[in-house]
């Protein structure tokens, strides 16, 4: 993963925008695009320091130095996947959601 697919994938987590992030860089939702799809890869250090406080993270993190928080989310969804697939009142929930929907 490229720290533009990073930082995509931090923005989204948090439910902000390109727009909002932008307003929030003090920049624009084009530049934003453009450093999520790897067309701006030399983005300054003073803008990946402000991304990192706003994404909360770090910018070892965004830049792809730092693993920690990928192993940490892996551990997480391993987890939750384990529980699940272990979990009856999780599948009637599932059941019951699917019934209501028709399918």
């Amino acid at each position: 993963m490229n720290k533009g697919e990073r930082i995509r994938r931090l923005r989204i987590e948090k439910r902000i925008t390109q727009i909002e992030l932008a307003e929030k860089l003090n920049t624009t939702k084009q530049t934003i695009s453009k450093y999520e799809k790897g067309i701006v890869t030399n983005i300054p250090s003073d803008r990946i320091e402000a991304l990192a406080r706003i994404l909360e993270t770090t910018p070892e993190y965004i830049l792809g130095w730092d693993q920690e928080k990928t192993e940490k989310n892996n551990d997480v969804i391993a987890e939750v996947v384990v529980k699940m697939r272990t979990d009856e009142d999780f599948f009637a929930a599932v059941a019951a959601l699917l019934k209501a929907s028709g399918k």
